[in-house]
């Protein structure tokens, strides 16, 4: 009994160096990636005002490029007349539209918020499409 508790105590003791060793060679790892870019001195000396000057002039050129005259739209055929599908000694009445009696939303929303589910269901949308709990007011 005694040997497996020693066992069982060098294996936890094991397990928390076994991390803190990780953890050292990934800080290790990490501090070797990132270096600082060695500054390369330029001797850039334009001035603002003429890089603006010539990029507008370069722009206004590649405009002037591309515009082409616009082409005249093709001119339409004239068209018959549309010959009414519905005669007048047809049986059948000529269709007409039906309108549906739209439910108000906020009648639709009251009759879904009645079920118990629909609640929920309407909790979870909510904060999974909601803003971050970080960021309310």
């Amino acid at each position: 009994m005694k040997g497996v508790t020693i066992i069982i105590i060098l294996s936890v003791v094991w397990s928390i160096v076994a991390g803190i060793i990780e953890k050292k060679k990934a800080a290790a790892k990490k501090a070797t990636k990132v270096q600082p870019q060695p500054r390369v001195a330029t001797e850039w000396k334009a001035d603002p005002v003429k890089v603006k000057i010539e990029s507008l002039r370069r722009r206004k050129k590649s405009q002037q490029a591309v515009q082409v005259l616009p082409e005249e739209p093709p001119k339409r055929k004239a068209m018959a007349p549309i010959k009414p599908l519905h005669e007048k000694d047809c049986p059948l009445p000529a269709a007409s539209r039906v309108t549906r009696n739209a439910v108000a939303p906020s009648r639709q929303l009251a009759a879904m918020l009645n079920n118990e589910r629909n609640i929920r269901t309407a909790i979870v949308l909510s904060e999974i499409l909601g803003k971050p709990v970080s960021q309310r007011a």
